[in-house]
């Protein structure tokens, strides 16, 4: 049975193939020989208030970017 490398913060390990939906439940991402993800955690994860609201406030700007007219250039606000 073959091997795949799964992740999660600096751990890596060596699990088996039938194992690696498991490890990705929880939170550790399949990664390639050169340490690329090759299929993202499904869970497992906790993201902080701060960082969630923080994505929010970037979806609803990109929101507004993708409804803007097309020639119609928008200042970026940081």
């Amino acid at each position: 049975m073959s091997t795949v490398k799964v992740r999660k913060e600096n751990r890596v390990l060596h699990v088996p193939e039938g194992q690696v939906a498991k490890f990705l439940n929880q939170g550790y991402d399949q990664i390639d020989e050169t340490g690329n993800i090759v299929k993202r955690a499904t869970g497992g994860r906790m993201v902080t208030l701060q960082e969630y609201n923080r994505l929010l406030d970037r979806v609803a700007e990109l929101e507004q970017e993708l409804s803007a007219p097309k020639g119609a250039k928008q200042k970026k606000s940081e």
